[in-house]
């Protein structure tokens, strides 16, 4: 028997992505009530994902805004759902940044803490150590990373290396003739690819070392791991799901690559309270098959929560 979602209340606002754009995106409240708390978590999906696709944002606001200083709140960039495939992590972190000042000017929030699911984890990473000339109410008071995985290995458990490396070579060859923004031609992407437009650039980007989306291979050096993690200024919180079907190697492996990206952080940049979520799957949407992995991941959040 089927059951229905439990119906929660929401409060919907848009914000400018520039101060001198009409246009506007749109921001998810899971409460009106929360609007009182000083403080704000701003949930940010992987590919593919928007507002109320990965069910434990909810659980989330309901834990924590009882007690918590926090109110939980969603995004819809323009990448989001099916767009992300002309889009860059640059753009996402534009578009967060306009949201970053929103919060803090009309909302009056004090602090502001990230939270990606999967490429939503490049976005933070990005946001944190790629923009270089943020300003002080821009700046975000802690990331957390909820199944950060390396897409380009996902590529490569998922779909026909052939197909792969000629899709690869097709985008390859866009970029030389100066149509990087161009969508590349569906019949030419892998299987499992063809529903929605992508653009030589993002395919690279996703796809190829070294691409933009690229944070969290497993195969980089550690010269390379001291790039992309030496860099980061903001509190981290590190949280890969134990079953993640998108990880390249076992759990065991996997409790090794957080203290393998922890050593390369500043000190008390990465969270004590890091670790992989027990039991679950990439979104940990497994709850009713493993309910404890939700709860895990919601006192985690809130531990790291009181430590800033």
């Amino acid at each position: 028997m089927d059951h229905k979602p439990t119906p929660f209340p929401v409060s919907v606002y848009s914000f400018p992505t520039t101060t001198s754009s009409s246009k506007t995106l749109q921001l998810y409240e899971h409460s009106s009530a929360a609007s009182n708390t000083p403080n704000a978590l701003v949930f940010i999906g992987g590919l593919g994902d928007g507002p109320h696709t990965v069910p434990y944002p909810l659980a989330l606001s309901r834990s924590l805004l009882p007690q918590s200083t926090f109110s939980v709140y969603q995004v819809r960039l323009s990448s989001s759902f099916s767009a992300f495939g002309y889009s860059s992590l640059a753009q996402d972190a534009s578009e967060i940044r306009a949201l970053v000042r929103h919060l803090r000017a009309k909302f009056n929030k004090q602090k502001v803490v990230l939270m990606g699911h999967s490429t939503g984890c490049q976005d933070c990473m990005y946001y944190c150590t790629k923009i270089t000339d943020l300003t002080e109410e821009e700046r975000v008071d802690g990331i957390i990373l909820q199944g950060p995985v390396s897409d380009r290995e996902a590529l490569g458990m998922s779909v026909d290396k052939g197909q792969l490396e000629k899709s690869i070579e097709v985008a390859r060859g866009m970029v030389i003739k100066g149509k990087k923004d161009h969508v590349i031609d569906l019949d030419e992407m892998p299987e499992g690819w063809r529903g929605s437009p992508m653009t030589a650039y993002r395919w690279l980007s996703l796809a190829t070392k070294g691409g933009d989306d690229d944070f969290f291979s497993s195969d980089f050096s550690d010269a390379e791991l001291e790039a992309i993690w030496g860099g980061l200024d903001t509190a981290v919180l590190i949280l890969p799901s134990e079953r993640d079907e998108w990880m390249p190697f076992a759990p065991a492996e996997a409790e090794g690559m957080i203290k393998r990206w922890a050593k390369f952080c500043k000190p008390g940049v990465a969270s004590e309270f890091s670790g992989l979520i027990p039991g679950a799957n990439h979104r940990v949407d497994n709850a009713e098959s493993n309910p404890g992995g939700e709860r895990w991941l919601v006192e985690r959040v809130d531990r790291f929560l009181g430590t800033l």
